[in-house]
């Protein structure tokens, strides 16, 4: 890295956690979207640069002032080998610095990983070494400070969205033995005690607790009907798997993004008709067009 792209990376991370911090519509770790525009939603990106830049270019956000685009889980590389989603990150970095009220940048588990240490392992593969491993390779001698603002700028996302016509935002939702904890109050106040919050968070994007009834526990204490969430890997580009959550995914070729109205109500299953959009829509027809192929001559045999 020489110096000249430095300073433009270092700005641009020092705007965007400035960003993070003062973005108009945030209150403590919560994102409460207004109640006219509209909103896109992206499911964990893990890397995915070509996904994420279809969606920034579709979004148009320059030309739809009262339009949202929220990102969540750019961290490692979903697969072994060298890891490069660091340049996603960079990519963000510069959208949110250009866009600071617009974009909205919520903590994954990969992000909060990082701060914490915690190991993330795959076929004994660890992926938080990959990720600093080409950190460093790619900045040199400015990794030091490059890594100190990396890490205030994930310190500064907030943990969750919330809208007016019902529709809550999390990376995950926590297990269900923990739910009496949470309500809209913890995402915008906190508790007080740092140590129960940090954990109390570590929960919100870890967990993966799916189940109708938490779902329903979940919903109730953020006076939500439908809770949008990632952090579960979707070979379709989604799922389904109560009457409240839709998990999305975008990282595939079947990867997925939500686009809804901040003014309109909806139900899950309008939401997924009306707002479920596949990123790559010529890939998926062709992919889907080939399976039918397959599985039509495996009945022929």
């Amino acid at each position: 890295m020489n110096t000249r792209d430095f300073i433009k990376l270092k700005e641009a991370y020092s705007l965007t956690i400035r960003a993070n911090q003062e973005d108009k519509y945030r209150t403590g770790n919560l994102i409460e979207l207004p109640a006219k525009g509209d909103v896109v939603i992206m499911g964990d990106l893990h890397g995915n640069r070509e996904n994420f830049a279809k969606v920034v270019n579709a979004v148009d956000l320059g030309n739809h002032p009262k339009r949202h685009l929220i990102i969540q889980e750019a961290t490692h590389t979903c697969e072994v080998g060298e890891d490069h989603s660091y340049l996603l990150h960079e990519d963000i970095a510069f959208l949110k610095s250009k866009y600071p009220h617009q974009v909205h940048i919520i903590l994954g588990n990969h992000e909060l990983s990082e701060l914490t240490g915690k190991e993330i392992l795959k076929g004994g593969i660890c992926y938080n070494i990959l990720f600093r491993q080409a950190m460093k390779q790619a900045y040199g001698e400015y990794y030091p400070a490059l890594l100190e603002l990396f890490n205030d700028y994930i310190r500064t996302m907030p943990i969750a969205c919330n809208t007016h016509n019902g529709i809550f935002m999390s990376h995950s939702t926590p297990p269900g033995k923990y739910l009496s904890h949470y309500s809209l109050d913890f995402f915008k106040k906190g508790t007080g005690n740092k140590e129960k919050d940090d954990a109390m968070i570590e929960k919100v994007v870890w967990g993966r607790d799916l189940s109708q009834e938490s779902a329903d526990r979940f919903a109730k204490c953020v006076n939500s009907e439908i809770l949008i969430v990632g952090h579960t890997a979707c070979k379709r580009g989604y799922q389904l798997p109560n009457t409240r959550h839709i998990v999305i995914d975008s990282k595939g070729t079947f990867g997925t993004s939500i686009h809804f109205q901040l003014h309109k109500e909806y139900t899950q299953k309008s939401l997924v008709k009306k707002g479920l959009q596949f990123i790559n829509k010529k890939a998926v027809k062709t992919a889907i067009a080939k399976m039918k192929e397959k599985k039509a001559r495996k009945s022929a045999k």
